[in-house]
């Protein structure tokens, strides 16, 4: 469906009007929950203060893309899990095949072509399982959420007197 240019811009200015509303911090802590290293974090961080003039006004389009985000990963989360656990294992066997001595550089191109396809079936399998499964994602959330707080406590309290802060 092709939006005219009045649609478009009101449906950026709707957008704009949420991501506006969503203060830094919130959208730093959304993150930081998310499980991800600081380095990530900092750097999709820096996104949300992105700007940028459209048609005369100054739009947030770092926050707009980090909410829609994390709309769609709320929305598909066996599919971002399938794509994630593909981008792995294709990446793992991809590396492996060009390792392999004298013939590893001859088969990149069919070990990309390889990665590439299991990324693929992780995601179609990942996105069957979020039309089976339908709202098992706050579940996951959920429960990903106690058990990396389970594991930091369990990590600060054996190691907490070892490693400095």
């Amino acid at each position: 469906m092709q939006l005219s240019a009045a649609q478009a811009n009101l449906k950026l200015a709707l957008w704009n009007a949420e991501a506006e509303s969503v203060k830094s911090n919130e959208m730093y802590i959304q993150l930081q929950e998310l499980g991800l290293p600081e380095e990530v974090v900092t750097r999709l961080h820096g996104l949300s203060t992105v700007t940028r003039k459209v048609s005369g006004k100054v739009f947030t389009l770092g926050k707009i893309v980090l909410i829609k985000i994390f709309e769609f990963v709320k929305a598909h989360p066996f599919l971002v899990a399938g794509v994630g656990i593909g981008a792995v294992v294709g990446a793992a066997i991809a590396g492996l095949i060009t390792s392999i001595p004298l013939l590893g550089q001859l088969l990149a191109p069919i070990a990309a072509v390889l990665g590439i396809t299991i990324i693929g079936v992780g995601a179609v399998v990942g996105h069957r399982l979020d039309k089976q499964f339908q709202g098992v994602g706050e579940d996951i959330v959920e429960i990903a959420q106690k058990f990396f707080a389970l594991l930091t406590d369990v990590l600060n309290t054996v190691f907490g007197g070892i490693l400095p802060a």
